[in-house]
């Protein structure tokens, strides 16, 4: 009995240790910001005020609504908002509704693109100018509710939209995020919850998922059909004691147990394929890496296998390449924790041929990978100076570069499908929070709001 029970504390010691150091204390600052060098020039873009036209709604809450679309066109990565002026808005203002004239003033102002809209009864419309080829283009017209929460959605898919017409790509302003928020259970109690909530990609509209009034952590989405929105997500839960892997849908919000394995289930991770899931289980005696065959309805589909050990070593945090082919995840099996990447061995395969490739070579105490949707990078999170700070291998330079600067532990990285953002928790001993940057903006932006301890952030697939 003693003997079992220095296992589990020596296993919990070692998760806790690979599980992104998310319980950790350091230094915070509110004003966190991101080094990062400039890959791509941003495009300078002109939103001129949106024009109430014999509307119903406050202009206060236009206001509101032309917010959300400057957010969303400021922290896309492609583009960065001119400052509005009351010349630049006597200009767009000049212009009948559906042309621009003075392209020549434009261009001298150096604006690439020109974006003007109006509200007229309960419709918003946009039109855009391309100043650089001389080209107009009216997206479509979508009827708004005067409900912020469901406007705000128009707003981001509006800023869709205008990114797909200006730079040919899919923007992100559209996508949620999913996550957890680590609570007390009473003012004075010394009992800590942790629930599972989604939201906005910029933190807003967020709704609680769980009811467990337990401890869940490490939420990851499913990966929805080609063509359509994930309709599920997984996640940890300690409600029997023992962390165990639960799915639920986001229909029904039931959950249930991925699998009836025994012992301590940790860290998710599923396949762009929706055919396999990754995760840690002490099951065989140590901290190892596993897969289980997956269908996204049944749930789990056969046994489990597992397909990397190494002696008094603890894996963690397994990420698939989107091909669904190799994994990389976490390993102290040299010392420190590193990231490692392994080929999915066939079944059967013997553990003692699996080769794994070392890819952090340049700090200590690296953790959290998370593999990029077009496969060219991982971003992962190691210890440098005092704190932890989030790191960028890159594939095609076999390169690792430092995102983030400043104070406070920059944790659990997660791309966007763009593989151009990134969402991450700062944390402390006093609060964590969720940031969101991207790889051609230098500044982190701070998207949490609310009470509690923000953590474990995952990107909607699309």
């Amino acid at each position: 009995m003693q003997k079992k029970l220095l296992f589990f504390l020596k296993f919990s010691l070692l998760c806790t240790y690979l599980l992104n150091f998310s319980l950790s204390a350091a230094a915070f600052e509110d004003d966190l910001v991101v080094g990062l060098e400039t890959d791509s020039p941003l495009v300078p873009i002109y939103l001129t005020p949106l024009i109430n036209e014999r509307s119903s709604f406050a202009e206060e809450y236009l206001k509101q609504l032309e917010q959300v679309i400057a957010f969303d066109l400021s922290s896309n990565g492609s583009s960065y908002l001119v400052k509005q002026t009351a010349e630049n808005n006597a200009l767009a203002t000049r212009s009948a509704r559906d042309q621009f004239d003075s392209l020549l003033d434009w261009q001298k102002k150096n604006i690439f693109f020109v974006i003007k809209g109006w509200v007229e009864n309960k419709a918003i419309s946009f039109v855009l100018l391309d100043v650089q080829t001389k080209s107009l283009k009216k997206i479509e017209t979508i009827s708004l509710t005067g409900n912020l929460n469901e406007d705000r959605l128009h707003m981001h898919r509006i800023s869709d939209l205008i990114h797909k017409a200006f730079f040919g790509t899919n923007g992100i302003a559209s996508t949620k995020i999913i996550y957890s928020i680590r609570t007390k259970q009473g003012q004075d109690s010394q009992k800590w919850i942790s629930e599972i909530w989604e939201a906005d990609y910029d933190g807003a509209n967020a709704r609680q998922l769980t009811q467990e009034n337990s401890y869940c952590i490490s939420p990851v989405y499913i990966p929805p059909k080609a063509g359509f929105v994930t309709g599920g997500y997984m996640y940890v839960s300690y409600k029997l004691g023992q962390p165990k892997i639960y799915m639920a849908s986001f229909k029904e919000n039931k959950a249930h147990r991925l699998t009836n394995l025994k012992g301590n289930q940790l860290m998710p991770a599923i396949a762009r394929q929706r055919d396999q899931v990754a995760f840690i289980s002490d099951v065989a005696g140590n901290p190892d890496l596993f897969i289980q065959p997956f269908n996204p309805e049944k749930g789990a589909d056969g046994k489990p296998q597992q397909i990397f050990s190494a002696r008094q070593a603890a894996q963690g945090s397994p990420t698939f390449s989107p091909d669904g082919k190799r994994i990389a995840f976490v390993s102290n099996k040299d010392g420190s924790p590193k990231i490692y990447i392994i080929k999915i061995p066939e079944a059967g395969s013997s553990l003692k041929n699996i080769q794994a490739q070392l890819i952090s070579k340049r700090n200590r105490e690296n953790s959290a990978p998370a593999w990029s949707p077009d496969g060219n990078k991982i971003a992962y999170c190691a210890k440098h100076g005092g704190d932890r700070q989030i790191w960028v291998y890159d594939f095609k330079t076999n390169q690792e570069k430092q995102i983030s600067e400043g104070a406070g532990n920059k944790e659990n990285p997660s791309w966007a499908p763009d593989s151009l953002h990134l969402v991450f928790n700062s944390s402390d001993e006093k609060q964590s929070e969720l940031y969101l940057i991207n790889l051609n903006q230098k500044e982190a932006i701070k998207i949490s709001k609310g009470a509690g301890e923000k953590r474990f952030p995952n990107w909607e697939i699309r």
